[in-house]
Order: C-alpha cells, then sequence, then structure tokens
C-alpha cells in the first residue's frame, strides 16, 4: 500500500479535483482518488462499476458456507475485520445489491461534504456517500479499510506497484489444472496425481487453483528428491501437500490459513462418530464439517464451543442468516432433547438430510452421564457467530 499512502491527496486538493476525476470515470479511467490526512489514507472515491463489482465479489463468497467461512477468517487475521463491518462498509443490501437507503449526492455536494465525512471516517463511523449528478450514481466515496479489502483480493501488491492502473482493471490470477502442474514437475508427481485422480470417488472438482511460485518451487524441489529417493520423506511430503491441493480443487478443504477443517460425508457420519468423538476427548476443539456429495451443511462442534457461539447469538439478537442458538431441554423449554449416543448414530444422517432440504435441525449428542457433549447444527448458523468468537477462551 506504499504508493497509495505516497499518492493520497490532500483533502482541500481532493474537493477541488473531485468533478474532474469523476467526469473521468465517465470517460473510462478508472483509477481510484485515495483522500488522505496528512498521516496515512483514510477514504477512497471509485467509479460505481467498480464497487458494484466488489459487491458482486462479496456476494458469491457470502453464498457458500465455505467460503464466508475462509472471507471470514481472512478479514479478521489480515484486517480484524468482520465480513459483517466489510458489508457495512460497501452499503450492501445482500438481497437488492447497493442498499437503496443511501443518499445520493451532487458532486459539488459531495466536495462540500468531505471533510464531514474524513472526520466520521477517523472516529470510525461509515463515511460511505453516492456521488452523481444524474439518475443513477456514477462515483462512491468509501473507507479505504474497504478499498484496503480489494486491493489485497485483487492483488495489492501489483496496484501498489503501478499507481496509474486501477485496482479494479486487474486480472484476476490464472489457474491451472493440478494434472498440468504436475506433469510439467516430473513423473513422480504425475503418477500421485493420476492416483489421486482414479480414487475420486466421483467427486467433481468445483475450483481452478492459482500456483504461487514459491509453491511451484517447493514442489519441484520435492520431485527431483522423491525421483533421488523413492520412497522417502520427500516423497510423503509431495504426495501430501498434491493431495491438500485435490482435496481444495474438490471443494473438501479450507482454502484459508488456519489448518483444514475435515470434512465427513453425512452417510459415513454414523461409521465416524465414535472416532471423532475420541478426537474432542482428547483435547482437541476443531471442528468437523459434515455435508452430502461434497457440499458442507453441518458443522460437528463440542458443547462447550457451541455454548460459547450460543452466548454470542443471544447478545446479538440473532443475524439475518441465523436465529439465536437454541439450548437443548431443560435449560430451554422447548429445546431439542439431548440425544444418547446410540440414538445420535442412528439420527445424524437424517439431521443432515433435514438441513439440506432447509430445517434447521441440531443435534445434541449426550456423554456417558447424559450430558451434552457434541453438538451437529447448521454450518451457516455457526458462521454467522464465529467471527465474534473469542480463540483464547475456546482454547483455555
Amino acid at each position: 500500500m506504499s504508493e497509495f499512502h505516497a499518492e493520497s491527496w490532500p483533502l482541500e486538493a481532493a474537493a477541488s479535483s473531485l468533478a474532474q476525476v469523476i467526469d473521468g470515470f465517465a470517460q473510462g479511467d478508472t483509477r481510484p482518488l485515495v483522500i488522505g490526512d496528512g498521516d496515512q489514507p483514510v477514504l477512497v472515491v471509485l467509479s460505481i462499476a467498480d464497487l458494484a463489482d466488489f459487491r458482486s465479489r462479496l456476494t458469491h463468497l457470502l453464498d457458500n458456507p465455505v467460503d464466508a467461512g475462509w472471507l471470514r477468517y481472512y478479514l479478521r487475521s489480515n484486517f480484524d475485520m468482520s465480513s459483517e463491518s466489510l458489508v457495512e462498509l460497501l452499503g450492501v443490501d445482500t438481497d437488492h445489491g447497493l442498499t437503496s437507503l443511501l443518499s445520493q449526492v451532487s458532486v459539488e455536494q459531495a466536495a462540500v461534504l468531505l471533510p464531514d465525512h474524513l472526520r466520521r471516517a477517523e472516529e470510525g463511523a461509515n463515511p460511505l456517500m453516492l456521488i452523481g449528478d444524474g439518475r443513477l450514481a456514477s462515483a462512491a466515496l468509501v473507507s479505504f479499510k474497504a478499498f484496503a479489502v480489494l486491493l489485497e483480493m485483487e492483488g495489492g501488491e501489483k496496484a501498489a506497484e503501478d499507481p496509474d492502473s486501477c485496482a479494479h482493471d486487474l486480472e484476476e490470477k490464472p489457474t491451472t489444472p493440478l494434472e498440468t502442474l504436475a506433469e510439467r514437475l516430473g513423473p513422480v508427481s504425475t503418477q500421485i496425481v493420476a492416483q489421486l485422480n482414479a480414487g475420486r470417488d466421483g467427486s467433481e472438482v468445483l475450483f481452478g487453483l492459482h500456483f504461487e511460485d514459491e509453491l511451484v518451487e517447493h514442489l519441484r524441489d520435492l520431485e527431483s528428491r522423491a525421483q533421488a529417493a523413492p520412497g522417502g520423506g520427500a516423497y510423503d511430503e509431495l504426495r501430501d501437500l498434491l493431495k491438500s491441493l485435490d482435496e481444495m480443487r474438490s471443494g473438501n478443504a479450507d482454502v484459508g490459513d488456519e489448518a483444514e477443517a475435515p470434512y465427513v460425508e453425512a452417510a459415513d457420519l454414523p461409521a465416524a462418530l465414535p472416532q471423532l468423538r475420541d478426537h474432542f476427548r482428547d483435547g482437541e476443539d476443531d471442528p468437523y464439517i459434515i455435508g452430502i456429495d461434497g457440499k458442507p451443511l453441518a458443522g460437528l462442534i463440542t458443547y462447550d464451543v457451541y455454548q460459547l457461539l450460543q452466548d454470542i447469538s443471544v447478545n446479538m439478537n440473532g443475524t439475518d442468516d441465523a436465529p439465536v442458538l437454541p439450548l437443548p431441554a431443560p435449560a430451554w423449554e422447548d429445546g431439542p432433547p439431548v440425544q444418547p449416543f446410540e440414538m445420535a448414530l442412528r439420527i445424524s444422517t437424517a439431521v443432515v438430510d433435514d438441513i439440506a432440504g432447509g430445517e434447521g435441525s441440531i443435534l445434541f449428542i449426550a456423554d456417558q452421564d447424559g450430558d451434552p457433549e457434541l453438538v451437529i447444527a447448521p454450518l451457516v448458523w455457526l458462521w454467522a457467530y464465529v467471527d465474534y468468537l473469542d480463540l483464547e477462551s475456546v482454547e483455555a
């Protein structure tokens, strides 16, 4: 972002140049106008087309539970921001696009209002403003915090190196089939990917992958070492990496920076539950994602973690995506019953089927004393509150 820091305009200069910049948008020059307070960028004026494009990308991510979860982790890890905050900063209504409640001002009015919006942004408020002299807005004023996410998602480093380019105009990184990558690496990788494809069990390739140069170089090094010492540690590491990439493109893995949440098919859940319970009893809190035909639908978590999420849901009084999470009976008079483990084995698949059908089914699974130990709940409900979870309290 260093170039954008250096190129950010002082408030007075930005106000006097605003009309010229917005006229440039109409002529196809979509370079954003970055406005600073003397120390750092605070506001950005960008074309309405760029804002709409960014909104559509977010909507696409939020429509998929796994992508939405990745987005929450990505924003929290890199920007200390929730996806809800980003949606608000962009004035997004997930049902109707740009919110109709947002007032549009003329270019002259926007120039007068810039100091007030700069102050609002510095105080932590949302400075969003639609700008245009016609019936439709031609530009938008947004927080630099939101624009920084756009830069990073589009390849912020490339944009920073070329301040004359528009972040929106940057092309998406090209994707390469895993089979093509394996052929370029060598015969060992080609054989491993062929074996992975042979054991795919009908699961489809859902996503294209872009391989960073550092990863490709590491894979080439492993390929060379695996050829030199077949069956050694390099071969095992190469196979593990290629297997992880295969899972990512099949939608069976979280592509975030955290450890991947394991995926379990609903049909396999009854046979897997005893082992999964042992996983949690050994002190692990990492969730399991449960789905049907590779589509994530539900999460399996400990009741301790569920209670933390339930407290958050009560404090928030629910969200647009999830209700206040219920507690089991008798804690809630009308709450779902806590099922014995043997019963849970018999009905767990049916619960996930209900979730796939749009029902808000939850399965509370008892320990040997009859107390709730594990929970299977709709994944979108869990993702709705996980961003507010105090991770230290989970690890304690």
